[in-house]
């Protein structure tokens, strides 16, 4: 034993024992060390598995940061989730179910999964969203989350009715299922983080179907922003390569509240049935989609659908309808199924585009309007669907459309007392007037760098004409460097590359556009005292191609 000269007894061995203490744990680091089992790489990609049984119920289990994504645990459903706002403008999560349990345990486990991982932005984005609205309009907000009460009641008990025989409410009712389990794991995450936030069901049934809301825009601003809302933009172009079959371009932009740019990209993949007791899986098992906090559907409306031997890619941009409000939303009936649930039916029931708008026809009451493309890259095959209250009108494309190259903007719509009119005259007027820019765009744009360029709006030839300025207000129109500044514009561009052997890239691009002259956005210089919260203060990012694990 150490004696120390001077010390007492009790002190002496009291320092023997931290000496002998002192070298064990140096001798433990020394090895720990030659095995890496200190090392945890943090990488910001929290992965998480939940398990089931009749008896114990639902089980979540956090595996933390760090780990081999595909050797993570399926059990019912397993997720991981990038948080990479800052880094990329986008953060990511991918969510895969297995199809050896219940179809119902399947959306509540991916519910859960999303719910607890994603529980900061969604909270971010409801704060910057829906308490903000709840705030300035109590008694609108209060009504419109009374509307969304009865409706998901009575929607929730006919789907209860139908979905043993029918597949489409099946679907329905799987839809609610997950919400209830997105709501679940947030509030399990609340907890377990010890924080004291709270939010309402009402509050996440108004994320989930934010996309059915015509003018919550309009609300978001305090402003009238609709005569620029009407420039949503999808365009398609061949592009020839040498020796190989020529890929199409698909390019898709979202015009929305610079509030709303907490974006997600999500990949579920889910082992859904067509039935609850059938063995026959879904046909589009596998949605990627452009979203936001709290969704379970795009909202941008840009979905790549992939199932057995087939792809289906649907991008669909808003109608803007003239002399509405927010309020003629709710006047539709009490059973009518929302389009976030109505299109992520379809695109887990259908295999092309056809049959996706049969899907989407059905109860088509809702207080909204849509243009929808959809490409079944295999075959060629386009149909361009017009959507309106009690009115869908499809039109099939042959395949030299995408040869030649098109470009829509949604155009506005007119409601005559309780008629409503696709105007023909204004729209053909107005592609008329585009003609021109279409044909510049169909001759300037032959590769993919330059396809992206156009994305993000930079003219190919000399500029300071009129097509070109017309060109760029509809791609990349910033209302932050309008004469009277507005926080809305766009906010993403999409592009996804296919030839017939199906999708082969697609890459997303967040935040208003900085090509040109134009000075990336910055929250603290234009908006300061707009809520924002959990966004990054400068948007200035590259694309970004998400690398998915589970295939």
């Amino acid at each position: 034993m150490l004696k120390v000269v001077g010390a007492s007894w009790l002190q002496t061995r009291i320092s023997s024992y931290i000496l002998i203490a002192v070298a064990i744990i140096g001798i433990g680091a020394i090895i720990l060390g030659e095995f890496d089992f200190l090392h945890v790489e943090k990488d910001g990609i929290y992965s998480a598995t939940v398990s089931w049984n009749h008896k114990g119920g639902y089980h979540i289990e956090f595996w933390g940061q760090g780990n081999d994504l595909a050797n993570v645990q399926l059990n019912v459903a397993r997720a991981y989730y990038k948080t990479s706002i800052f880094e990329s403008g986008w953060s990511s999560i991918e969510i895969e179910t297995s199809s050896k349990y219940p179809d119902s345990v399947q959306a509540y486990a991916a519910g859960l999964l999303e719910g607890s991982l994603t529980w900061q932005l969604i909270y971010h984005h409801w704060h910057n969203t829906v308490n903000v609205i709840c705030k300035k309009r109590p008694i609108e907000c209060w009504k419109l989350m009374e509307f969304f009460r009865k409706n998901t009641a009575v929607v929730r008990e006919r789907a209860e009715l139908l979905a043993v025989t029918d597949s489409f409410w099946h679907m329905v009712r799987l839809f609610y299922i997950q919400l209830d389990g997105l709501e679940a794991g947030w509030k399990y995450a609340v907890r377990r983080s010890r924080q004291t936030v709270e939010m309402d069901t009402e509050h996440f049934l108004w994320l989930a179907m934010a996309a059915d809301l015509p003018d919550l825009e309009q609300m978001l601003n305090d402003s009238d922003s609709r005569s620029n809302s009407t420039k949503g933009m999808i365009f398609l172009k061949s592009l020839s390569r040498e020796g190989l079959e020529p890929l199409i371009a698909i390019g898709h932009t979202t015009i929305a509240p610079y509030v709303k740019m907490l974006r997600l990209l999500k990949k579920y993949t889910f082992g859904y049935h067509v039935l609850p007791k059938t063995s026959a899986l879904v046909p589009g098992r596998s949605i990627v989609m452009s979203s936001y906090p709290g969704a379970l559907s795009s909202h941008d409306e840009f979905y790549l659908i992939q199932g057995h031997n087939h792809e289906l890619i649907v991008a669909g941009t808003p109608w803007t309808v003239a002399k509405r409000n927010l309020w003629n939303f709710m006047n539709v009936k009490n059973q009518q199924v929302m389009s976030s649930v109505k299109v992520m039916t379809a695109n887990r029931l259908k295999t092309n585009g056809k049959h996706w708008f049969d899907s989407i026809s059905l109860q088509n009451d809702a207080g909204i309007g849509r243009q929808w493309i959809t490409l079944e890259p295999r075959f060629g095959t386009i149909w361009h669907i017009k959507q309106l209250p009690g009115i869908t009108r499809k039109k099939h494309i042959n395949k030299q459309f995408a040869v030649t190259g098109a470009l829509w903007s949604t155009s506005e719509i007119h409601l005559y007392e309780n008629n409503v009119t696709f105007n023909e005259t204004d729209e053909n007027s107005y592609d008329m007037a585009k003609s021109e820019m279409i044909a510049r765009l169909r001759t300037n744009v032959t590769t993919i760098e330059q396809f992206r360029r156009l994305m993000r709006g930079y003219n190919h030839e000399t500029p300071n004409t009129t097509e070109n300025e017309e060109q760029s207000r509809i791609l990349t129109y910033r209302g932050d460097l309008g004469k009277v500044a507005l926080p809305f514009g766009v906010i993403d561009a999409k592009i996804v590359l296919a030839d017939v052997n199906g999708v082969e890239t697609f890459e997303a691009i967040s935040g208003p556009s900085t090509l040109g002259s134009k000075q990336s956005f910055q929250w603290s210089k234009t908006f300061p005292n707009v809520s924002h919260v959990g966004q990054p203060d400068v948007f200035n990012f590259d694309s970004v191609t998400p690398l998915w694990v589970w295939l």
